[in-house]
């Protein structure tokens, strides 16, 4: 008798969906530069990691696969090299080595790449979730197994919003197209400028696109009060000391504050970065000290007496930077402080009516809004009730990244 093929394929299948039924499903997490074995450590004992204001996305990715019953991997880039392992759950800080320029930069981006895809093949991984800061996502294309679900997690645009790419971006755009619209069992992605751009990448024909949103406590906030009543007008800059974050047009602000004698507004930084010293002798050479005060990294109680004494909060971030959502702008909003900035950040159009919106890279126009926000108490007050309205959103888990991945994971048949 000869054996019926359609009978054979049935029963190897339902062999294979046995197998795939006694298997944990596994979740395989590409983070980023994160320091996620500290998060981790505070995630065991129900506490958010004190050092983030936003609920960190690691965190939802174990709150994600502890609500899956699934085994969950994470590794992240922290130069803090660490780990730590439970029954459920691998956590490791993995460096990658110094960067190259030109080349050598883009060979240690694939090599980290792979070396991740490889981590993942070893424990047997289902998915493999890939943050952006983790490398080029294109060799996902080339050396992951095919049966791997690959999900990559988008959180700053692809190319500067307000610019066109770049040669070397337009040849990422190329390699990463089949990946985007074919490839991916989904994507994860932050706004909507990011999606906009995958569209513009696959000409209309992405995968299942899944947004989200930072998310917050309700809690964290309540016990930030009302802006102080007396002067100083206090503006609040929360970011890294770079110049592509538009430190410079800061000091420019602060010049033009000092020359028309508007000596009730104090500009307040704080953040860290490359450019933190120079802008230091800046100030000092020019006497805008006083003006313009740097406080340097703030750990989360700093931050919270910073945004406290806050009225409002600028985000003058240029062109040249490839900008994510912008987590400052809304913890500006969940803290009821208006916010000055320009389209170059994706949540504008998230929180448009509480923003004093200028044109990018305009110091003088910032220097307007700012006048503009101090002089009329019926705008900073229309602003500041708008922040009542809009602070639901990052308040909503639904809309939070945990809850985009959990969706995605759900519509899978897993066996």
């Amino acid at each position: 008798m000869i054996p019926n093929t359609n009978d054979t394929k049935k029963r190897q299948q339902n062999m294979v969906t046995r197998t795939d039924r006694n298997k944990q499903l596994c979740l395989f997490y590409a983070a980023g530069p994160g320091d996620i074995v500290s998060t981790f450590s505070f995630w065991q004992k129900g506490e958010d990691d004190p050092h983030q204001v936003a609920v960190t996305y690691s965190s939802l990715f174990f709150d994600t696969c502890r609500t899956l019953g699934a085994k969950g991997v994470a590794i992240s880039c922290c130069p803090r090299k660490d780990s730590i392992a439970t029954e459920q759950f691998t956590v490791e800080n993995n460096p990658k080595s110094p960067p190259g320029k030109g080349i050598a930069f883009h060979l240690q981006q694939i090599g980290y790449v792979r070396e991740i895809i490889a981590r993942a093949k070893a424990v047997d991984a289902d998915y493999l979730i890939m943050a952006d800061a983790t490398g080029h996502f294109f060799p996902l294309l080339w050396f992951a197994p095919g049966s791997m679900k690959l999900i990559p997690s988008l959180h700053c645009t692809l190319w500067p919003e307000s610019r066109k790419s770049s040669p070397v971006q337009k040849l990422l755009s190329m390699l990463n197209r089949n990946l985007f619209s074919k490839r991916a069992t989904a994507i994860l992605c932050i706004s909507r400028d990011v999606r906009r751009q995958l569209h513009e990448i696959t000409g209309g024909k992405t995968v299942p696109v899944h947004p989200f949103i930072p998310h917050y406590r309700k809690e964290l906030f309540e016990q930030i009060p009302p802006p102080p009543a007396s002067q100083p007008f206090n503006l609040l800059y929360a970011g890294r000391m770079e110049t592509a974050k538009g430190i410079y047009d800061l000091l420019d602000i602060a010049r033009k504050l000092r020359q028309t004698g508007n000596s009730g507004i104090v500009l307040h930084l704080c953040g860290t970065g490359p450019e933190k010293e120079n802008l230091r002798n800046a100030l000092q050479e020019q006497g805008l000290s006083q003006i313009m005060q740097l406080h340097g990294y703030c750990a989360r109680p700093a931050m919270l007496r910073h945004i406290a004494e806050s009225h409002a909060f600028i985000v003058p971030t240029r062109t040249s930077f490839e900008e994510g959502f912008n987590k400052v702008v809304a913890e500006a909003i969940l803290a009821g402080r208006p916010v000055i900035t320009s389209s170059v950040c994706p949540a504008l159009e998230y929180v448009k009516e509480a923003v004093i919106e200028v044109p990018p890279d305009n110091a003088a126009a910032y220097f307007e809004a700012v006048i503009q926000l101090t002089a009329s108490p019926q705008l900073y007050h229309q602003k500041q009730e708008a922040c009542k309205i809009l602070r639901k959103q990052f308040y909503d888990p639904g809309r939070s990244w945990g809850a985009a991945l959990l969706n995605i994971v759900k519509s899978q048949p897993h066996g």
